[in-house]
C-alpha cells in the first residue's frame, strides 16, 4: 500500500481501511469483467497494514492484486527496502509479479513497465500517491498513451486523487505553483487559485473545480469514460476522491455502490472498537 512501510506500522485509520477493503471488493468485480488483464502499481510500496485487534491484518492494494485473476501485476516501488519486502511477499503468488525499483517520473523505469504488457493484452493502472506533489501529468499522459492495446484501449486508470487531504492546503502557497503546474501539465488551475484568494469561490467549490479540471484533462486525452466520485464513509471531509477513466465503459455506478453502501470493517463485524 502507498502510505508506506514502517518498521513499527501504526494502527491504520478507520477511512484507510475502509478504502483497501472496497479496492478489494473492486479488484474482485473488475476481474471478474475482464479475465487475464494487467495490473500495474506506480506508487506500490508496503504489503501490509498492522491493527491492533487480534488477528485482524488489513491486506495492502498490492497483496489484492495478486489475489485476484490479473495475468501479471506490475509494481513500481521507490524504495529499495520496500521494493525487497514487497518481492517477498509476492512470492507465495508464483511468477505473477514483477517488481521494478525506482520513480514513476522517470521515462527508463516507465518504460520497463511497458515492455513488460503485450499489445494483446489490457490492463488497469493503479494511481495512489501520497501527496500531490508525487504525480505529475506527464506520467498519466505516458500511460494512457504507452499502455495502448492492439484494439485501441487505452490503460483504465482508477486514481485516487489526494485533494482534501494534500492539494486544496497548498493550492495558495506561491511555492507550490510549480509542483501544482507539474501535476496538471498546464497553469489552467490558478484560475481556482485566483478565485479562492479573491474570495469568489470557497473552499468545496474550489475542490469541486480541480475535480472537474483533472476529470477535463483525462477527456482530452481521449478517454471515452471519466467518473468521479468521493468516498461518503469514514471521512468527513474525504481524504481522497476516486477517479475512473476507460475506454471500454463507466463504473460509476458500480464505484458508488462499493464505495457509499453502508459497510462494516472486519474489527466492526466482532463487536470491538478501533481507534479513529
Amino acid at each position: 500500500m502507498n502510505e508506506g512501510l514502517r518498521q513499527t506500522p501504526r494502527q491504520p485509520p478507520k477511512w484507510l481501511c475502509h478504502k483497501l477493503q472496497c479496492f478489494a471488493e473492486f479488484i474482485k468485480n473488475y476481474t471478474n469483467d475482464y479475465k487475464d488483464h494487467y495490473y500495474l502499481d506506480i506508487f506500490a510500496g508496503s504489503t501490509f497494514h498492522s491493527c491492533k485487534i487480534d488477528n485482524c491484518n488489513v491486506e495492502s492494494t498490492e497483496i489484492t492484486a495478486l489475489k485476484n485473476n490479473f495475468q501479471k501485476c506490475i509494481f513500481i516501488v521507490n524504495d529499495l527496502e520496500q521494493a525487497d519486502l514487497l518481492n517477498r511477499s509476492a512470492d507465495k503468488y508464483g511468477n505473477r509479479s514483477h517488481i521494478i525499483n525506482g520513480n514513476c517520473i522517470n521515462e527508463k523505469i516507465m518504460q520497463q513497465a511497458f515492455d513488460i504488457i503485450p499489445r494483446s493484452k489490457s490492463s488497469l493502472a493503479l494511481i495512489d500517491p501520497v501527496g500531490y506533489k508525487k504525480l505529475r501529468w506527464t506520467t498519466i499522459k505516458k500511460i494512457a498513451s504507452k499502455g495502448t492495446d492492439w484494439k485501441g484501449h487505452k490503460t483504465d486508470l482508477l486514481i485516487f486523487f489526494p485533494l482534501e487531504m494534500a492539494l486544496l492546503r497548498n493550492l495558495t502557497r506561491e511555492e507550490c505553483r510549480t509542483s501544482i503546474d507539474r501535476l496538471y501539465g498546464s497553469t489552467d488551475w490558478q484560475n481556482i487559485r485566483q478565485d479562492r484568494l479573491g474570495e469568489k469561490i470557497d473552499h468545496n467549490e474550489a475542490g469541486k473545480e480541480l475535480i472537474e479540471l483533472f476529470k477535463k484533462g483525462l477527456k482530452e486525452l481521449n478517454y471515452r469514460h471519466v467518473d468521479a466520485l468521493q468516498p461518503a464513509l469514514f471521512s468527513n471531509p474525504p481524504i481522497y476522491h476516486v477517479i475512473w477513466a476507460s475506454d471500454r465503459a463507466g463504473r460509476k455506478n458500480k464505484l458508488d455502490n462499493i464505495w457509499n453502501k453502508p459497510s462494516f470493517l472486519p474489527c466492526e463485524l466482532f463487536g470491538k472498537n478501533t481507534d479513529e
